[in-house]
């Protein structure tokens, strides 16, 4: 291993036969020629010389007809040289020395443990936005007052602790437990959300206004909370419970015979940044302006240590792949088939709980669209709470 001096400033290998060893260390001693490493190599002597201590020993030698024979520039200046077009290489030698330079000194990682309904990323922000983020210096991070602003700052949390630990900071929490919803009111009736065919009761309270079977209008009456007392007056209760009945609700999805697609050219750009802590710095590429349009694709690539802790140091690669909008033309049975699944989308977000009892669908074409008609039967919970003014009652 040369001498990190050495490596700085570029040295040479030189290699003499052994019978010459004793008059090349003379001429060291008598130029004051400065050599490391000297060993034997097989049939030779080598060492180790500086680019122009090397020069001038060669020199001092041919004077004296000693065979001595150099190797290729070795060291810092000759990669340069070496590997001057391949930019990257010395990128990255420069964030590896800024990496071993800061590795002691900053906040590399967040563990975050003792969450449940939070999650990591929420918590980390929260952190952030307290005060403490990966790349801080280690010295400036006040953990007590971190802590106190968190517990401030969050509703969430109701107690949290925060080690460092090297060059982590290992984050514990505990998370404000839930308090059960009070009732909302102390007196309330369940009334119909829609119209439909009571189909039957679940867990009920309160006074039951309606039976299996009936019709029921949405705003009407299911379960009362006011009951009259035999020698007069009322006694009221919050009503609750689920009252399931058939419905009946129409979809309709329209889909255009003629629609914009994207069509990729293939031309494909591309940029790179050096994700260094929660810095960027651009190390490839140049979009410029253009008119052309594009999809970005944003990826983010973070190195890792082995037992996979990742390190703050990445890549960021943002893709541009060129497109232009053309008009197409939907074949008929596309257009059925798209409208059949967005029918399916629709008939799950509004009525995710409901259970599908039967469903009529057409469909028609016009000059211009597709049209999917669908009339469906439900059975749902239909039962609304709704408050009682107490005022009349007291």
């Amino acid at each position: 291993m040369p001498h990190p001096f050495l490596f700085l400033l570029g040295y040479r290998r030189l290699r003499f036969d052994r019978q010459y060893a004793g008059e090349v260390v003379n001429v060291c001693r008598q130029y004051g020629f400065v050599y490391r490493n000297l060993t034997f190599c097989g049939a030779h002597v080598c060492m180790d010389c500086g680019l122009r201590t090397a020069h001038r020993l060669k020199e001092r030698c041919r004077e004296r007809e000693i065979p001595l024979y150099s190797e290729q520039a070795k060291g810092l200046p000759a990669l340069f040289i070496r590997y001057h077009r391949r930019w990257g290489i010395f990128v990255g030698m420069l964030a590896f020395a800024a990496i071993l330079f800061f590795s002691g000194r900053v906040l590399w990682s967040i563990r975050v443990e003792g969450n449940r309904t939070l999650s990591d990323e929420e918590v980390i922000e929260e952190l952030r936005r307290c005060g403490m983020t990966v790349g801080d210096r280690l010295d400036s991070l006040d953990t007590a007052v971190l802590e106190n602003r968190m517990l401030i700052a969050s509703d969430e949390i109701s107690w949290i602790t925060v080690n460092l630990i090297g060059t982590v900071a290992e984050v514990e929490i505990r998370e404000v437990q839930a308090v059960p919803e009070q009732e909302a009111s102390d007196a309330a009736n369940l009334v119909a959300a829609a119209d439909g065919v009571i189909d039957r009761f679940e867990d009920v309270r309160g006074n039951i206004a309606v039976k299996i079977g009936d019709r029921v209008s949405a705003g009407e009456l299911l379960v009362g909370g006011i009951y009259d007392l035999p020698g007069g007056g009322y006694r009221y209760t919050c009503a609750h419970g689920r009252v399931f009945a058939r419905t009946k609700h129409v979809f309709e999805v329209e889909i255009p015979l003629t629609y914009e697609k994207k069509v990729y050219t293939g031309e494909v750009k591309e940029e790179k940044y050096l994700i260094f802590f929660e810095k960027e710095v651009k190390i490839f590429g140049n979009v410029g302006n253009s008119d052309a349009t594009y999809d970005i694709i944003n990826t983010v690539e973070y190195w890792e240590l082995p037992g996979q802790v990742e390190l703050p140091v990445g890549i960021r690669t943002v893709r541009y792949r060129e497109y232009r909008v053309e008009t197409a033309e939907r074949r008929e049975d596309a257009a059925a088939e798209l409208a059949q699944y967005r029918l399916r989308c629709i008939m799950e977000a509004e009525l995710p709980t409901g259970q599908l009892m039967r469903k009529a669908m057409s469909g028609s074409f016009t000059d211009t669209a597709y049209l999917l008609r669908c009339e469906a039967e439900y059975v749902e919970d239909i039962a609304r709470t709704q408050p009682i003014e107490l005022e009349g009652f007291r």
